[in-house]
């Protein structure tokens, strides 16, 4: 017989719009989807936690969070708008940016990387449900 607590759990819900300490827990390259502006193209894709304190940071939701890659074929305005994307991600988590750019190397290095970030909800999907989503600063001269 195992005894169970079944009044302290709690369902996982979004945090309010704050700001919270993250923590990198998963990174991948993977293709854009057939549904994409440009289908197949090269992905990070990033799972954070949240590290904080309280019993509603530690039971809240992991954040997926998508970095476009700059690609060659992609017109000039795209390509600098994903490279500034790109670069407030690796500066908001104190990651190296390196000329000779390896998007696999750069998701696993990730992993465990930490910051104290601003997290915003999205507008609700097609079923209501609403989730967090990491709104990176700007990049400081």
């Amino acid at each position: 017989m195992i005894e169970l607590d079944f009044d302290s759990v709690v369902e996982p819900k979004p945090l309010p719009k704050g700001i919270y300490p993250v923590q990198i827990t998963a990174g991948e390259v993977k293709e854009t989807g057939p549904n994409s502006k440009n289908p197949g193209r090269p992905q990070m894709v990033f799972t954070v936690g949240f590290t904080g304190p309280s019993k509603e940071e530690q039971v809240a939701p992991t954040v997926r969070h998508y970095v476009s890659i700059p690609h060659p074929d992609d017109e000039p305005k795209s390509f600098d708008f994903k490279l500034l994307l790109l670069k407030r991600f690796l500066t908001a988590f104190g990651l190296p940016m390196e000329r000779n750019f390896d998007p696999e190397a750069v998701a696993f290095a990730a992993i465990g990387a930490t910051a104290d970030l601003e997290v915003d909800l999205t507008e609700p999907d097609d079923n209501g449900n609403v989730y967090n989503r990491l709104v990176l600063p700007r990049i400081r001269d």
